[in-house]
């Protein structure tokens, strides 16, 4: 065999060879892809259902959220008028259903699990990490606001109520038949006149409000985000 027949044997070799492991390049490159698009694909559609889930929980609390500014409300309103003796009894015997510690369960778990793994990156579309972070951090607004209801209520006003009222009479509805009645009775006409009161009725009905805005900012992030999912698909 001549040396130009060898040459170009030897030549033809390296191109199989390198067209070889280029074409592996090129198959680990689209199978990681695939994996990685199917992964994206996961990843956002469990994003969508939790918060959907979400939607759903905020929308069974709004409501409880709006009955109990509907009683702090009357219940204020009942205090600076000149009620009778039974209309006073009447609205003031809903003061512990007022009082009653609020909490939700926001479903966040995938964004929350995505951001702290790394998987965070599989989105790419920066529009859309923008929107999912402030949709989070509005979450997380909602989370302090129900954190600082529960402080106030450990720390002034279940001291208010074990010292002014009789539980068994002022207790949530639901939970009232249950309790043992006391052999004696709330003093409604000077717990109308109480200025700390007013003042715990008053802040609880402050942060109803509070949380119903909050509720309707998370509900504007949360259109943003599913809107942003949509054209992922």
């Amino acid at each position: 065999m001549s040396t130009e027949k060898k040459s170009t044997g030897v030549l033809l070799e390296g191109v199989v060879i390198v067209a070889s492991i280029l074409l592996a390049f090129a198959i680990d490159a689209w199978w990681d892809s695939r994996v990685e698009s199917r992964e994206r694909s996961a990843l956002l559609q469990s994003i969508r259902e939790d918060i959907i889930a979400t939607r759903s929980v905020m929308a069974a609390e709004r409501q409880d959220s709006l009955a109990v500014a509907a009683r702090a409300t009357a219940i204020l309103e009942t205090m600076a008028g000149e009620p009778s003796e039974e209309e006073l009894r009447e609205t003031m015997l809903e003061i512990g259903s007022v009082f009653v510690i609020g909490g939700w369960s926001p479903v966040i778990d995938t964004y929350a699990e995505a951001v702290n793994s790394g998987r965070l990156r599989l989105i790419e579309d920066e529009a859309l990490r923008v929107a999912l972070f402030r949709y989070s951090a509005q979450i997380a607004e909602l989370d302090d606001i129900f954190g600082e209801v529960s402080v106030q209520y450990y720390g002034q006003i279940e001291p208010f109520l074990v010292a002014n009222t009789v539980y068994s009479e002022i207790a949530a509805a639901w939970w009232r038949g249950s309790l043992v009645e006391a052999p004696f009775a709330t003093d409604f006409a000077a717990l109308s006149q109480s200025r700390e009161l007013w003042n715990l009725i008053t802040f609880r009905l402050e942060m109803e409000l509070a949380v119903q805005d909050r509720f309707d900012r998370l509900e504007s992030r949360a259109e943003e985000v599913l809107a942003l999912l949509a054209n992922q698909e």
